[in-house]
């Protein structure tokens, strides 16, 4: 740890490090010095392709410097550069670690309990695509290839029905028969694709990668920052913000459509954003959303039926749950369509 700090600051002496926060993906520690704290971070090489982000960040924080000079506000927690004037520092195998600044009394929200969270949430990435509307997009490659490919992740889905075992089909007979009625989102998704503007977009726009301090709102975790398409973005909005009950609530009567937060989010998105979109963008802003949900949907239930490989699971039917929940947001938005719409055009007037 000493020999990666000292690629960041040669001059300071580091007199402890724990691990900090509870990402999933990558490693993450508090570092602390006679003077300061930092947060140290080890991006997972088997999640990401390294060489892609490193490059995606020299691009990405060197604009954001310019931009926030330029407009006089601040997007997310500033990066310190190694000796060697990198963002990134590279290991003997490979991993790439990187420094950013701790906010002492910053907070972050894993369910948004007030709708002025989720407009102040949804503003703050609004704002930033603002910013990443003003990126060439083919300068960004894909840290995670076909991150959001819902054609894909339906032919995984049906592929997992041959090959799954008798007991977990009968176990999941009822999440299989609802996914299946939802196959019209792909065709609408497919329809909509080849009209939609290719932008740099964050593409995990969870409740919980935005920090709130006193007096700011920032985007972090911008490790899927490449390109992508502007209603996916909303649609994940749309996921995280809507339930005030946990991804895998095993109640299904707390996994409720909070009708006040989807408005405040898609108030707080498009406010700062919506003169800066196509017609095909503002058009498909609810297809995002049912495609990211249905996504994550046949995502939880492909790992299911394949046996629990991917996402880590606590019991038996952790994944069924998941799903379960994703399934209800989705039943909600179908249901309630044109109010939804309604709601999205209001705002976009």
């Amino acid at each position: 740890m000493e020999e990666i700090f000292s690629q960041f600051f040669s001059g300071e002496r580091l007199l402890s490090y724990k691990p900090f926060g509870n990402g999933h993906i990558n490693d993450t520690y508090l570092l602390e010095t006679v003077a300061e704290k930092y947060i140290l971070q080890r991006v997972n090489k088997n999640v990401f392709r390294i060489p892609e982000l490193v490059a995606n960040y020299e691009i990405l924080f060197n604009a954001i410097d310019d931009y926030q000079k330029q407009k006089g506000i601040r997007l997310t927690p500033a990066l310190y550069k190694t000796t060697s004037g990198k963002f990134h520092f590279i290991d003997k195998e490979g991993y790439a670690w990187r420094v950013a600044e701790l906010l002492p009394d910053a907070v972050s929200h894993e369910i948004a309990k007030d709708p002025e969270i989720s407009y102040q949430a949804a503003k703050a990435m609004g704002k930033f695509q603002l910013f990443l509307n003003t990126l060439p997009q083919q300068h960004f490659g894909d840290t995670i290839i076909n991150f959001h490919d819902l054609p894909r992740r339906h032919k995984a889905f049906k592929e997992s029905l041959t090959t799954a075992d008798k007991e977990r089909l009968e176990k999941a007979k009822a999440e299989i028969k609802r996914s299946e009625e939802y196959i019209f989102i792909v065709e609408q998704f497919e329809s909509a694709a080849p009209d939609l503007p290719k932008r740099i977009t964050h593409n995990d726009t969870k409740i919980n990668n935005i920090l709130f301090t006193e007096d700011q709102i920032l985007v972090i975790d911008l490790d899927t920052v490449m390109p992508g398409v502007i209603m996916h973005d909303y649609g994940d909005m749309v996921r995280t913000f809507t339930s005030p009950a946990a991804e895998d609530e095993r109640d299904p009567q707390k996994v409720v459509f909070r009708l006040d937060h989807f408005e405040a989010l898609t108030k707080g998105y498009l406010e700062p954003l919506k003169n800066d979109l196509t017609g095909i963008e503002k058009e498909t802003l609810l297809t995002g959303a049912k495609s990211i949900i249905y996504e994550q949907a046949l995502r939880f239930l492909t790992d299911y039926l394949n046996g629990d490989i991917y996402y880590k699971t606590a019991y038996p039917e952790h994944n069924l749950v998941r799903t379960r929940t994703q399934i209800k947001l989705l039943e909600y938005i179908i249901e309630n369509e044109d109010k939804l719409n309604d709601i999205i055009n209001k705002q976009l007037t």
